[in-house]
């Protein structure tokens, strides 16, 4: 019966702090500049929104992670409907942190400063930015970055916390690991998949249409093109959030039954609509698929070079042809990569140089078959761009080779499978026996 009560009075505080909340932050917005100067007018408002566990969240707080959400949504505007389902997602990650926390500190985890700073470049690395540059953006937006360090130091106390009490949990057998490596060898030839994920946890099944609400809401913004990774970072409550959601290659058989069907018809690429499950939903975005023990001719590596020969944007039609005219007759006599910097000097290129060595899958897909047909030592024709024209050269090649996976990678794979299934329960009970108290 307490419980009962507990949870009645708490939805119903939930409810009027909701309200509160829409004078800070749900009035309409032209975008960050807006919120960045509500935070600055209130950033000494100190209003408790909520206590867990006799730990206070501060409105401070809240306002801070809606706007670590929102920027890492992409997305500059929104509408009132979108502003209150950050709210409401805001304060469930900083519960869900507090709880990690708390947890944490049960087992004396301590995460120094430098592995806060460490896992905030890792952050800034995958929005394509230096930690500086991270820095900077924050600050604009009105986020303090200490606010974004309280977020990673929770994430990895999680991680403190699933490897140190969670892990000695998981058994994985000999039996097992032999059994993946003769089916991987039984399976040559079809399909695994590579698979990204995020998970929003219900931990009630009175939250779940709140759950499905997040869901949808999170597929709309990476259908416009937020990145997958940060989003996973953001949002997803599973332990892959701290790789932006990366669950590896993974054969059909590995991958959670209730996704599979979904995984097997979607393209590379792709991203899936919330998939239900007993624990939560889904989002899955499918990075790639190939043949098991099978390898793709766009896996062979080359050492590549270029040359590129520049056009004045004054040029007219027939000195365009002309000059492609040159460069593929010149690019002809190209045998060897030896002293290939001085030619392309003598030929008039204005940019020479090594673009390393790379598998042919990680170039533009329009190149891969021009590539592939090129012998070591010989030039593609001239290839147009938009300031001129580009060719390239393959100076040598390595074919790819595909061997099973040792047995300390399928034993780490396995158990960060099962691991993460554990910690999303135990992230569930907590969330259940938690007293959480919304002013």
């Amino acid at each position: 019966m307490y419980k009962m009560n507990r949870k009645f009075v708490a939805g119903t505080r939930k409810l009027g702090l909701l309200s509160i909340i829409s004078s800070f932050l749900l009035s309409p917005l032209s975008g960050f500049a807006q919120q960045s100067d509500n935070v600055k007018q209130l950033s000494d408002v100190q209003q408790i929104v909520a206590v867990v566990n006799d730990s206070p969240i501060s409105l401070y707080d809240l306002k801070q992670r809606v706007l670590l959400f929102m920027m890492s949504s992409g997305v500059n505007q929104f509408s009132e409907k979108d502003q209150q389902y950050l709210n409401q997602q805001g304060l469930q990650s900083l519960v869900d942190d507090k709880l990690k926390t708390q947890e944490a500190e049960k087992y004396k985890t301590v995460i120094s400063k430098g592995e806060q700073e460490q896992s905030f470049a890792t952050y800034a690395q995958q929005m394509r930015l230096t930690p500086q540059q991270l820095e900077s953006q924050l600050n604009k937006v009105g986020i303090r970055k200490e606010s974004m360090l309280k977020q990673v130091e929770a994430s990895l106390a999680w991680e403190q916390v699933v490897g140190g009490l969670l892990m000695p949990q998981v058994s994985i057998s000999d039996e097992e690991i032999f059994s993946i490596l003769d089916r991987m060898t039984t399976n040559k030839g079809q399909l695994e998949y590579h698979p990204l994920e995020i998970f929003l946890l219900v931990a009630e099944n009175d939250q779940r249409e709140d759950g499905r609400i997040a869901a949808l809401r999170i597929v709309e913004q990476l259908k416009n093109k937020t990145s997958f990774q940060v989003m996973a970072r953001q949002f997803s409550q599973s332990t892959t959030s701290a790789v932006g959601g990366d669950l590896g290659w993974l054969m059909k058989s590995q991958i959670n039954a209730e996704i599979i069907s979904t995984i097997e018809t979607m393209e590379k690429g792709q991203i899936s609509d919330p998939i239900e499950t007993e624990d939560g939903f889904y989002i899955i975005q499918l990075a790639d698929k190939r043949q098991i023990l099978t390898p793709s001719e766009t896996d062979a590596r080359v050492d590549l070079q270029h040359l590129f020969f520049e056009v004045s944007d004054k040029a007219q039609s027939d000195e365009l042809d002309a000059l492609e005219k040159i460069v593929a007759a010149a690019a002809k006599k190209i045998e060897n990569c030896e002293k290939l910097e001085e030619q392309g000097k003598e030929l008039g290129a204005k940019e020479t140089g090594s673009l390393g060595n790379l598998a042919i899958s990680d170039l533009p897909k329009n190149l891969h078959q021009t590539i592939l047909n090129l012998e070591i030592g010989h030039a593609t024709a001239p290839l147009k761009e938009e300031n001129g024209y580009r060719v390239f050269v393959v100076c040598d090649r390595t074919e790819p080779v595909v061997r099973l996976p040792d047995y300390d990678s399928v034993e780490g794979s396995l158990s960060q499978q099962r691991v993460g299934l554990i910690a999303r329960r135990h992230l569930r009970d907590l969330r259940r026996d938690a007293i959480i108290d919304y002013k």
